[in-house]
């Protein structure tokens, strides 16, 4: 009888020692943060008054985007080295590594005073409810862009375990932050000023100064001048834009649509507010299984960046990728109900109503990040490139279409699964074309 529960107890102890080996991370670590962060959601939907949830979770929205091109430059320098690379390329490997550190740094204070204006601009077209908010938000894409830095600068010093150590407690500072502040001010404002409370806790090691000359930075820079790396670090862009955009590009333009007083209503007082929280709510539950699944893409990413060639047993982490997508889908769409429960506590019905569609329309775009990572994985840049294209296009679509929750999950529906055939086409085509 004890016999099914050992072998599963084993393949369970091996499958977080082959995550920790593969990516250097606690997958432990990891579903606490995880945990504790969906926590931080269900403490601020209880406390803030309607239509503030919504409004936090696209200004949440825009600080991810805005953390996307850094993201990709440090996640360039960590996985160019895993590509499988030509003989007699050890000496501009080291060349890259050497200057790693200081071209992030370079690169976060540029991008900084670019992300701070883009805020700007973006903010335009969604028409936040106060101009704290708009202050908070930009305030929080320098948290964050300072967190990358942060942990850009644990890694380079071999110390990743203890910056998952840090990220753990911020993210537990968050939650009680969240609490604390939400239940005195229930509005979105203290749930933005808790996460830059808690972010200031990561962000020490980005603050101290380095004596770095202008031409020890240029000499840095220089170095990225190499075919092999910007090839790797384009691709690599275009698929972790491509990949936030189809995962939350919706949350954001949807408060131009029904989150905002000036979009499609002229009396505030008319705003179904509601109806936004609960459209943000489904939402985040239906994105948890993207974001759930996202380590069987790491492990499949690093086995399949080592071979020259796809392999049968490379592909194994797909399936188990695919076979985790319809469970989560199953799973959700038949406890919806008492999820939505212990989201909203009180009126859960609208949240209840979105789910099912919501979890629906991950499919297509659960498949899409799937192909996405197996592309980057494969160096195929051809797809890469039109990956990212097709998520610019998608958030296009639903900007210019999601004028109310029902049509917006329809738009993201269609538009998800024409990407989807567009990205298989380009790579079927240029597989035939190498066949004999």
């Amino acid at each position: 009888m004890n016999l099914p529960i050992s072998k599963f107890a084993r393949n369970f102890q091996q499958g977080l020692l082959s995550f920790r080996e593969e990516t250097g991370q606690s997958l432990v670590l990891w579903a606490f943060i995880a945990l504790t962060s969906l926590l931080t959601q269900v403490v601020l939907h209880r406390e803030l008054i309607p239509g503030e949830f919504g409004t936090f979770n696209t200004a949440l929205g825009i600080i991810g985007l805005m953390m996307v091109p850094l993201l990709a430059l440090t996640q360039a320098f960590s996985w160019h080295g895993t590509y499988k690379q030509a003989p007699g390329q050890e000496e501009r490997l080291q060349g890259l590594r050497a200057s790693e550190l200081i071209v992030i740094e370079t690169f976060t204070w540029g991008w900084a005073l670019v992300a701070s204006i883009l805020v700007l601009f973006v903010l335009q077209f969604l028409a936040l409810p106060r101009y704290t908010l708009t202050f908070l938000t930009q305030i929080n894409v320098m948290i964050a862009l300072g967190v990358l830095l942060s942990a850009a600068m644990y890694r380079s010093k071999g110390r990743g375990k203890t910056w998952t150590w840090i990220s753990a407690g911020t993210a537990l500072a968050r939650l009680i932050l969240c609490a604390v502040l939400a239940s005195y001010a229930p509005w979105s404002d203290s749930a933005l000023t808790a996460f830059l409370i808690a972010g200031l806790f990561a962000i020490a090691p980005a603050l101290r100064t380095t004596e770095t000359s202008v031409a020890q930075r240029l000499n840095a820079v220089k170095t990225l001048v190499d075919r092999a790396f910007l090839f790797d670090l384009g691709a690599i862009f275009s698929v972790l834009l491509g990949i936030y955009l189809f995962t939350n590009a919706d949350r954001i333009v949807a408060q131009s649509w029904f989150g905002s007083a000036g979009s499609n209503e002229s009396n505030v007082t008319i705003i179904d507010w509601p109806a936004f929280d609960a459209y943000q709510t489904a939402g985040l539950m239906g994105r948890s299984i993207l974001w759930g699944s996202q380590p069987l893409l790491l492990m499949l990413f690093f086995r399949r960046t080592r071979m020259e060639r796809t392999t049968w047993a490379t592909m194994n982490w797909f399936w188990l990728y695919l076979g985790a997508l319809v469970v989560g889908v199953t799973l959700i769409d038949l406890f919806h109900i008492s999820l939505s429960q212990l989201f909203c506590g009180g009126d859960y019905s609208a949240t209840a109503h979105l789910i099912p569609a919501f979890t629906l329309t991950m499919i297509p775009l659960g498949l899409l990040q799937g192909v996405g990572i197996f592309s980057l994985a494969s160096r195929r840049y051809i797809e890469c490139f039109v990956f990212g294209v097709c998520g610019i296009a998608y958030t296009l679509v639903l900007f210019g279409a999601g004028r109310h929750p029902q049509l917006m999950l329809a738009y993201m529906f269609g538009a998800g699964l024409v990407s989807l055939m567009i990205v298989l086409f380009v790579g079927v085509v240029r597989w035939g074309r190498k066949q004999p």
